[in-house]
This record gives structure tokens, sequence and C-alpha cells, in this order.
């Protein structure tokens, strides 16, 4: 134990360059806690376009993200919304722009994307990324396509972005990307990328799959395609990336990624890779501080269900929520599955504990994408919230009961033991059903809570402000690296309160094609 601790200093002591604002309030505030979806008087007018159509292309109910960013620096959270688009079978003419909104500080939002210079969107968009690919201390945007490239915007520091995706060797190929995750896998101070491919599903190739009595069309399972190798880009450190994939070991054919993670989940001061693949084994990448890395996750315990099969990996999260200095990885799953919990025991191993937990019980019967810890009521225990929507928009034909649109599910920690759905305690907003995909979590008001964004399936997003959540002691902590890549991704903090030591990651990646606040909220 002692060895690793003395590992995980010595990173903090070469990432951690200076901490910046750092906040502690013990104001008293309201005794209950209420989400409350403010996106009506936000000033957000955006609707999700999935491009439904009579062909039932799987991008059609994948998508989209979201993403919480300071991209003008003025200490306020903005929010960029990822949209879907037109595919050849719907009746769809116009183009539909991703949307970038600047924070006012007041709790509305300014759309700014024209003149912030985000281009009209010419494909169906899925995910989106955001970290300083090149250490000016101002952030950077990835968007991430179904039948399309990626684009990389660059921030020009003064509110207007570039396009550079093609000078800078990250447009990709074509092939359908879902997440992605900045991170510096080889500690030379520079942000790499890794992007999760899905399937080699595509216009052309399309099927359907029919369901009920008498037959409906319907979605097919990702099970009849192939899968696709991710890919590692090497930041060049001069504005252009080089595409490492098959020489850092990660191009993995049957992979199907939905969801990534980057943290140290062995403690030795090095990233490591967790994907969410669907059908498929999830992947854990270990790094092998050479430049390389080994998928180990059958070994480990975080590539199959407790009964040893593949689940429906979609969102993906790391934290420690037992509060053990060990960091365990959350996963989103279908309905007929479970929320699954992986507990870090140490040495490259983990335990199921989903059942143990309470979450199989709490989760079973929903269908889940975006996900993530957080410690809604900043009690020191690190909560979860799960978006949910199924991928039928017929699913009673397949599950009596079954509903397309579905509710969040607001899952409390109970000491690290045990987690309880507390949903309805917490807000009607968070029990309107919709058919929910990424999620960010971030405190866009500045009140010592953690807010929430959802951008909704063919639907408005919702903007779920946190009341009551800073009633206990809080630290919101923003990193800035020097030798260290500047966003601080990579970066361990330690922090002892109450008796208790506690460890918190500036990960790269989480939640389901999302970027969540770059600061870090701990309830003290």
């Amino acid at each position: 134990m002692e060895r690793r601790r003395q590992s995980v200093f010595l990173a903090a002591a070469l990432v951690l360059a200076q901490l910046l604002p750092q906040r502690l309030s013990t104001k008293p505030q309201p005794r209950e806690i209420e989400f409350v979806d403010t996106i009506g008087t936000s000033g957000i007018d955006f609707i999700h376009v999935n491009g439904a159509s009579p062909r039932k292309y799987l991008a059609e109910i994948t998508g989209s993200g979201a993403a919480f960013l300071d991209y003008d620096r003025d200490g306020n959270l903005d929010i960029f919304l990822v949209n879907g688009g037109r595919t050849p079978g719907s009746s769809m003419t116009n183009s539909t722009n991703h949307a970038l909104y600047r924070n006012n500080g007041d709790g509305t939002f300014s759309d700014v994307t024209t003149q912030a210079g985000i281009l009209p969107n010419d494909w169906f968009g899925m995910g989106v990324a955001v970290g300083d690919y090149n250490n000016d201390g101002y952030p950077d945007l990835f968007v991430t396509h179904f039948e399309g490239p990626c684009l990389l915007y660059r921030n020009n520091r003064n509110g207007t972005f570039t396009e550079v995706s093609s000078s800078a060797g990250v447009r990709g190929n074509g092939q359908w990307a879902s997440s992605a995750a900045f991170l510096d896998y080889d500690k030379d101070g520079r942000l790499d990328l890794y992007v999760a491919h899905y399937t080699d599903h595509s216009y052309t190739n399309n099927l359907i799959c029919p369901i009920g009595n008498p037959p409906v069309k319907a979605y097919c399972s990702p099970k009849v395609y192939q899968g696709v190798p991710a890919t590692l880009y090497h930041n060049n450190g001069d504005g252009t990336f080089a595409d490492l994939s098959r020489e850092a070991g990660i191009a993995i054919p049957e992979g199907k990624g939905l969801g990534v993670v980057a943290g140290d989940f062995d403690g030795d001061g090095w990233m490591d890779i967790y994907v969410a693949n669907d059908q498929v084994r999830n992947f854990l990448f270990r790094n092998n501080r050479n430049g390389t890395f080994t998928e180990i996750g059958v070994q480990a315990g975080v590539a199959l269900d407790e009964n040893g099969s593949p689940q429906a990996g979609m969102g993906t999260d790391a934290g420690d929520y037992d509060n053990d200095g060990l960091f365990d990885i959350i996963v989103s799953n279908l309905d007929s599955e479970y929320l699954a919990l992986y507990r870090n025991l140490g040495k490259d191993t983990f335990e199921d504990v989903s059942a143990r937990t309470g979450l199989v019980s709490a989760t079973t019967g929903f269908v889940g994408f975006g996900v993530g810890y957080l410690d809604f009521d900043s009690d020191g225990w690190l909560d979860i919230l799960v978006a949910n929507g199924h991928v039928l928009d017929h699913p009673e034909l397949v599950r009596p009961g079954a509903t397309y649109r579905q509710p969040k599910v607001l899952l409390r920690n109970l000491g690290g033991r045990l987690f309880r759905d507390v949903t309805a305690l917490h807000g009607r907003s968070l029990l309107v059903p919709q058919v929910s995909r990424g999620v960010a979590f971030g405190d866009y008001d500045n009140d010592g809570d953690v807010d929430i964004l959802v951008n909704n399936c063919g639907g408005r997003p919702q903007l779920l402000r946190n009341e009551g959540g800073n009633r206990n002691s809080w630290l919101t902590i923003e990193l800035c690296g020097t030798q260290s890549n500047r966003d601080g991704i990579g970066a361990q903090i330690e922090v002892s309160a109450g008796g208790r030591r506690r460890v918190f990651q500036r990960l790269g990646g989480g939640s389901y094609m999302s970027a969540n606040d770059p600061r870090i909220h701990i309830g003290v």
C-alpha cells in the first residue's frame, strides 16, 4: 500500500502544477435537493434531429452527445450540443447544425454557433470531446460523426474556432466514430486522442430486422454488423497527430465501442483506457509505460457480466465510489441486463458487485446510455445518474411493458455499501420520460453543486439545475498543468476531511459521447 501511495504522490507532483480557484462554502442551504429543468428559460433553442426513416438506420437511435466547456475562459461553463442529421430515407432537406451556447452568467445562454465558426453540419453527428491539445490555455473541440469525418475545432482564443481536422491528421476515414477521449498516454505533456468506432454499418449495407406478429420494421442488433478497430492519435506537438493505433496495440477488430473513459486504474501513474463495447466484451487497455497497451479486460474482470456474458455496453465512467483509493468502473446496458459496477480490488483485478450494491434491482428494466458518478448532495460519497431511453421505437413488441421514452435513474450512495434509487425524491424533471443519450455533468451556475445536461434523441435537451446540493461543504478544483498537459488530465488529487482520505482523478472522456466540467467537484 505504501509503495502505491508513493507512486501516486509522485504522479501528482509531476502533473499537478497549480490549483486554480478553490471555493469552499458552508452557507446554509434548502433542506431538500431538487433537479429543476431550466431549459425553457435558459435561451437554449435546440432540437436534436435523429433523421428517423422507414429504413431504420442504427444512427437514428444512437446519438448524440453534449459538453460543458468554458470556451472563452470567463469562468462560466458554456454548452455544446451535437445534432444528428438527415438520412437517405428521411423527409429532411436542410442541414442540422451542432450548437454552441455561451453562458451569460445569469442563468441564460446565447447562441454563438455561427459567430464562433462552428460549421453547418452535413453529416450525422455523434459525440464530442473537449481538450486543450495545443496547450494554449483554451479548450478545443473534437466532434465525431456517422458516415462522415471527425472534425477538430481549434480554439482561436478570441471567441472563435477554426476547423483543422485535415491539417491535424484526425479527420479519419469515414468509419462510424462514436465516443472520444483526450489523454496523455505517454506523459510527454501533450494530449493524445482516443477515438472509439462502433460498427461497419453504413447507409449502403443497412439491414432491417422485423419484430412482432404481424412483423413491424425495426432496428437491427449490432450483432449483425462487424466491429471496427479504434484509433489512437499521438500528439506530435506541432499541431498534428499521428495514427499509432496498431503500434500501440489498441486496434482490435472486434471492438464495437460506444463509451470510453481514460484513467489510472492500477495506480502506476500512467493512464489506461476502458471501452464499453456493444454486445462484445469490454476492453481495458493497460498502459505498458512504453507507448503501448495490453488489453486485459477478461482477466481483470471488467469485460463481461457476472455470468461471463458480454453486455450491451453504452456509457461508462470511473470513480472511487467506496472511498478506498481505487477507481471503480460503471457501464450502462440494455433493459434485459443492468448497470454494471466493477469494484477495483487492486493489482488489475475487479469484481462485479452490481447485485450486492443494489444496482441490478434498480436498473434492470431501463436502457441506459449517458452515465456518471456525481456527488449530487456533497456528502462525500459518489452517487450515480443514468439517462435512459430504449433502442427500439416499439419495444413493447419484444418486452411487454417496455417503453421507448424512459425516466432517469438517480442512485444515492449509502456509505459505499449500497445504492438506493432516490429519483422520485429529487424533482419531477428526472421522471419525465425521454429518449436520452448523451449526458454531461458540471456546475454551470457556479453555486457549488453538480448540474446535469442531457441531449435527448429526437427531442429538446434538458438542463437540470441542482437546487440544494450545495447544502454541505464543497470544494471545486481546476487544474492547470505546466510540466504536464495544460488540462491536468491524468492528475490525481488527495483530499483529507472529516477523518477520511479521498482520491480523485482528472479523467479523459466518460459518460456517453459527452464531455464533463473540467473542474473537479468534491463534497466535504
